[in-house]
């Protein structure tokens, strides 16, 4: 006589027992797995923000069809520009905004004077801000310095590649992006080559 099919109370109890010590560990892990994933999807963000500008400076993206018509910065009578090189702006001070901007003034730097060089103010959601930048370059800060702005401008035709803060150039730069409460954080390396890496 064959024995009936199914589950004895014991099977059924470990199995619930181990269904709820996974689930426990999920919840406890939730909180820490969100901050992780909300610090890489902005970090992502960034590095695309970078490949973003970069575009609009390969295909000539015109800022203003009012502004003069002149391919090269070299006489301020012809300012502002209706072809500029594009850029990416941050500032420490302001660590839940940066912004894309066209070089119209030519300066090879963020002016947020009048005519705005501004074409796109991109927030960092999620209580996800950037805490720190640092410089690199051979020749004044090798071991990295604490940069309070940044300015990385995409120069055409080529396009060339400036990372400046505050009127000097570095190779490289380093963006710290951080969890409201510190638990999480990414970097994203921006090379002068035009390599954007997140660590």
């Amino acid at each position: 006589m064959s024995s009936p099919k199914g589950f004895t109370l014991i099977e059924v109890v470990v199995v619930i027992g181990i269904m709820a010590i996974i689930s426990s560990l999920m919840l406890a892990n939730f909180p820490r797995f969100s901050k992780q994933v909300a610090v890489e999807r902005e970090a992502s963000k960034l590095a695309l923000s970078f490949r973003k500008t970069q575009s609009y400076a390969l295909a000539v993206r015109e800022f203003n069809p009012l502004f003069n018509d002149y391919p090269f910065c070299d006489d301020p009578t012809k300012l502002p520009v209706k072809f500029p090189g594009y850029g990416l702006f941050f500032k420490v001070s302001d660590p839940a905004h940066y912004y894309i901007y066209g070089d119209i003034n030519c300066s090879k730097y963020y002016e947020n004077t009048l005519p705005e060089e501004a074409v796109e103010i991109i927030n960092i959601e999620g209580n996800i801000k950037f805490f720190s930048i640092k410089g690199y370059d051979a020749a004044v800060c090798g071991s990295g310095c604490d940069l309070d702005e940044l300015s990385i401008l995409y120069v055409r035709p080529g396009p060339t590649i400036l990372i400046k803060s505050n009127g000097i150039d570095y190779n490289f730069i380093e963006i710290y992006l951080r969890s409201s409460d510190g638990a999480v954080s990414k970097k994203v390396v921006i090379r002068s080559t035009g390599q954007v890496s997140i660590e």
